[in-house]
């Protein structure tokens, strides 16, 4: 990001991440790649919008920090091995 996102627009965004994560939770997280590609990376920037919002703690802070690393390798982990089966399918 280039800078911080008014307050106003920050909840906005994480308002429409929690409810796209709610919907994809309903349709069946389980055991689906894709599903879970798309839950890590939607956590991986509602942490990142969270630590920018509100008056936190250096250590709360860096736990959301912390926990969106970890969505994102989750992500990159899951893509990886998606793209991996698409190209094995291909040739």
């Amino acid at each position: 990001m280039n800078g911080a996102l008014e307050p106003q627009v920050n909840l906005a965004a994480q308002r429409q991440i929690e409810a796209l994560l709610g919907q994809l939770g309903r349709d069946g997280e389980g055991t689906d790649p894709v599903s879970q590609a798309q839950i890590s990376g939607l956590r991986t920037v509602l942490c990142l919008l969270q630590s920018e919002c509100g008056p936190l703690s250096l250590s709360q802070r860096t736990e959301l920090l912390r926990a969106a690393r970890g969505y994102a390798r989750t992500s990159t982990l899951v893509t990886s091995y998606l793209l991996d089966e698409a190209l094995t399918q291909v040739g």
